[in-house]
């Protein structure tokens, strides 16, 4: 219900529910790793975003990320939501330097004003944040 008694409701928004493929247990109880493929007792697997990944794997992981190696996105995101990050930190990216070059843009041309000052401020987050969420999604 909206501010009067005849709007509408909104529509439901209902995500996708279904268990990815990665995340299938056989009938003996056993998993397979998304990294590695090694089948396991369920019992022993690590949950990530894609299914189940061994114990081995996931230190590998953990090592890799620790010595600044490529992150195990990877297994925790799909291919189609690493691409969105990707498309998402590029926007912001974008958004960042429009507005830097806005706010020096104006600081140059109208004067001192503290509206460009944070503009540019402003416009420095926005292009941190499309950067890290950018190269988050490698």
């Amino acid at each position: 219900m909206g501010i009067f008694q005849d709007d509408r409701a909104p529509e439901l928004f209902v995500p996708d529910l279904s268990r990815p493929a990665g995340a299938t247990v056989d009938a003996d109880g056993n998993v397979a790793c998304v990294t590695c493929g090694t089948k396991l007792p369920v019992a022993k697997a690590d949950v990530v975003g894609q299914g189940y990944r061994c114990p081995a794997c996931t230190a590998k992981a953990d090592l890799a990320k620790l010595t600044g190696g490529p992150s195990d996105i990877a297994a925790n995101l799909s291919l189609d939501d690493r691409a969105g990050m990707r498309a998402f930190g590029a926007k912001f990216i974008g958004l960042g330097i429009l507005m830097m070059v806005g706010g020096g843009i104006g600081y140059a041309a109208i004067g001192p004003l503290r509206a460009f000052g944070y503009l540019c401020v402003a416009g420095l987050g926005t292009l941190i944040f499309g950067i890290t969420r950018y190269t988050a999604a490698r």
